[in-house]
């Protein structure tokens, strides 16, 4: 297999080894469908260290580009494919498109909710619960965030929906660790998710879409107050 070493000034270097994979996918040098060459090879062949290109490799396979199977790596996407990915991920993490992505998820995540209401089982109310009270408990805790959304996600019984907030839910990791330096945004935070996970609880549709676009107006109110530098 033919692929470009990387040359590089930069510290972004997974960036750089995944353009370089798109390249040689673009280029037939890498086949859909095929194997990638081991971590070790494949390091070697880029020039650059196993951890970057780990990371790499676990961004394609979230993207779904990559597909594991025990040791193997097997490429699913075409170049195109993955630069689409790879945009929507940059577009949303970029302030200018801050109100776009803040209305994308009201028309997501509200649909959401009211799904959540007629369709939530036990087990999905249990698996929200366990979040909010982590967040209670822990306000260092990012992953309870993450859980609660995608525990939300999943109550939804809707598949497509799941996966796309899984999605967006790991895009603004970043966003969320940001806040989680900010006691006011914590503490309104915490009040938002206990609220939102009540009115499903009750199973009060117009209750919890409006509680979900009040905790929206939260994330977008911060995102603005504290842009990332």
């Amino acid at each position: 297999m033919s692929i470009e070493k990387i040359q590089y000034s930069s510290p972004k270097v997974p960036e750089l080894v995944m353009q370089a994979i798109i390249n040689a996918i673009e280029k037939g040098h890498i086949k859909v469908g095929s194997d990638l060459p081991s971590e070790r090879d494949l390091a070697e062949k880029l020039g650059v260290g196993r951890g970057s290109l780990r990371e790499c490799l676990a961004i394609l396979e979230f993207l779904g580009a990559l597909e594991s199977s025990g040791n193997r790596k097997r490429v699913t996407r075409d170049a195109d494919y993955i630069r689409k990915a790879k945009s929507f991920v940059h577009v949303s993490n970029q302030i200018e498109t801050l109100d776009d992505f803040i209305e994308f998820r009201r028309v997501t995540e509200v649909a959401i909710v009211r799904f959540a209401c007629q369709r939530a089982t036990e087990e999905d109310l249990a698996a929200m619960l366990d979040a909010v009270e982590r967040m209670e408990n822990d306000a260092n805790d990012s992953t309870a965030d993450v859980d609660f959304h995608d525990a939300l996600a999943a109550a939804s019984h809707n598949m497509i929906m799941a996966a796309t907030i899984h999605m967006v839910t790991c895009m603004i990791s970043n966003i969320r660790t940001r806040f989680l330096l900010q006691p006011d945004y914590i503490e309104q935070s915490k009040v938002s998710h206990r609220a939102l996970y009540e009115a499903i609880k009750a199973r009060n549709a117009e209750a919890a879409a409006q509680e979900m676009n009040n905790h929206l107006d939260i994330v977008k109110h911060f995102s603005k107050k504290y842009p990332e530098e």
